[in-house]
């Protein structure tokens, strides 16, 4: 998840419009773009409440997943088994 955040970010840096998309555009994709988010500055809270605003009220309603953003993906995914 870190690195695709990083790689939208590149995406952004070079002017292109990246699309991150999961199943249901929620949770999995608006980690991911929070995660963009967080990686340019703005804090974890900040960056869940844009995403709210531009997918859905319920985007990132997964709690687990708001934490990650706060401990950051990389130690997130050593303490779940997530896929780096």
């Amino acid at each position: 998840m870190q690195r695709l955040a990083r790689v939208a970010g590149l995406a952004l840096d070079s002017g292109l419009t990246p699309l991150v998309r999961c199943h249901s555009g929620y949770n999995r994709s608006g980690l991911v773009v929070a995660q963009c988010l967080v990686d340019r500055g703005l804090t974890p809270d900040e960056a869940v409440a844009r995403v709210r605003r531009g997918r859905s009220p319920w985007a990132l309603h997964n709690e687990a997943f708001t934490s990650y953003l706060t401990t950051g993906l990389d130690v997130a995914a050593l303490l779940v088994g997530l896929d780096p």
